[in-house]
């Protein structure tokens, strides 16, 4: 549920089972509902409390943006009220923001000043370590040392002869030791080859075998979808009127059982109420049927639950008397049918789960009646079929059915030849291809 506020927008005729409605489908824990100068869902305390007790029981606090007189009424109920649109948003306190820490960067510049900059005071920032000025590397001069004075070796004078000598001898003793002790090396010549094809060749098989038929299959199609289920209670309540002329109540007219509101789904005329020979009134009264306003079982109240006319100038016609305190509406009997829940519904991604599935298990049946095919090539005598798949038609989007059958065949004509006979006369036709051997 969102923490932004949710503005409603109410139209002068929204009933009470209106607003109820846009409430819930808001899906917000603040309401804002924006009244125009008048609406009936917001016209008297009563209807005003009957939501603030919804929205206690959903959860929801709602507020009201109106006039003077509309912000007076939703105050006596307990409503939040604004004058503006504004003056409700701004209401909503703005979280903190994340406080972010600032460092001030401090350059220190070593050396005279160039130009004359007044001096700002600034707040030194953490330093990992301090600057130990011992360890600053400053460049020094250094004396170049000069270099000692090569020593001149003493030379001893060798016979040029003797050493041409000693060199030619070693040569010669490195060549015999290698003929010696190197094996002798072998040098194979081989053919460079160029690999020919895959060639595609049309093989024309005299008297192939022939086999045809059909196979059946079928598959389940399981729903894993689902829909909601909400409907609205009804049941049936009696007006009564308590004065001496008759009252008309229009359809759409609100009762309650505590914080369930129930509207009347008719037109009636309440009769007056009769002067009894012991001097009593005895009411007149209508019967007339009540649909909830809120969805779901919530609404399933029990017999003489109803007891509330909400309309006030309804109630006062139906009761004529301030001091009256007998009843102006019961249900002889309980209501019934308010559901909130869900049902199955088979979506598309569930029929094309099961199509493959029948697939599937039609190649499998079509694959054991061609039996083994170890020693033969089959092919098909024409185009390929396709399987007819029955009991597609309006699946997808069905509800309240679990799982659903369907059904396919696949018809196959093939021609079977043996492998050998074909591969003889596919290696006779590459021989006798002189295009597929390349130049030189």
């Amino acid at each position: 549920m969102s923490d932004a506020p949710a503005l409603v927008y109410l139209e002068a005729d929204d009933e009470v089972i209106t607003v109820v409605r846009r409430v819930r489908q808001a899906d917000a824990r603040r309401v804002v509902l924006v009244a125009p100068g008048r609406s009936r869902a917001t016209s008297s305390v009563v209807a005003l409390r009957l939501l603030a007790a919804v929205a206690e029981e959903a959860g929801v606090r709602i507020e009201v943006v109106g006039d003077a007189l509309t912000r007076s009424l939703a105050a006596e109920a307990g409503l939040g009220t604004y004058a503006s649109v504004d003056d409700a948003r701004n209401s909503v306190l703005a979280s903190p923001g994340e406080t972010i820490s600032r460092r001030a960067s401090i350059h220190v510049v070593r050396g005279g000043a160039e130009d004359d900059t007044a001096t700002v005071p600034a707040v030194a920032a953490a330093s990992p370590e301090p600057i130990d000025e011992a360890t600053q590397l400053r460049p020094v001069p250094v004396a170049a040392r000069p270099s000692p004075a090569a020593r001149r070796p003493s030379r001893r004078a060798f016979p040029v002869g003797a050493v041409l000598a000693l060199l030619g001898a070693l040569m010669l003793g490195i060549g015999v030791a290698g003929a010696i002790v190197l094996p002798a090396a072998t040098i194979v010549v081989s053919p460079l080859g160029e690999p020919i094809g895959p060639v595609e060749y049309e093989i024309e098989v005299p008297d192939p075998e022939r086999i045809a038929g059909t196979v059946e299959g079928t598959a389940t199609v399981t729903a894993t979808g689902t829909y909601p289920i909400q409907v609205a209670a009804t049941g049936t309540v009696v007006l009564f009127n308590w004065t001496s002329s008759p009252v008309a109540v229009a359809a759409g007219t609100f009762v309650a059982a505590g914080a369930q509101a129930f509207a009347t789904q008719a037109d009636v005329v309440v009769p007056r109420g009769t002067l009894t020979s012991e001097g009593t009134i005895a009411a007149g009264d209508i019967a007339v049927g009540v649909a909830a306003a809120a969805l779901g079982p919530d609404a399933n109240v029990p017999a003489g639950a109803i007891d509330t006319v909400v309309d006030q100038g309804v109630d006062q016609q139906l009761r004529g008397f301030p001091e009256n305190p007998e009843s102006r509406v019961m249900n002889p009997e309980a209501t019934s049918g308010g559901v909130d829940t869900t049902g199955p519904e088979i979506t598309q991604a569930d029929v094309e789960a099961a199509v493959a599935a029948l697939r599937a298990d039609l190649d499998a049946r079509l694959a054991d009646a061609l039996g083994s095919s170890s020693g033969t090539v089959t092919a098909d005598a024409d185009a390929a079929a396709e399987p007819a798949i029955e009991g597609l038609d309006d699946l997808a989007g069905t509800r309240d059915q679990a799982e659903a059958q369907i059904a396919g065949t696949l018809a196959y004509d093939r021609l079977s030849a043996e492998r050998t006979e074909v591969i003889d006369r596919a290696e006779g036709r590459l021989a006798d291809d002189e295009t597929v051997l390349p130049a030189g």
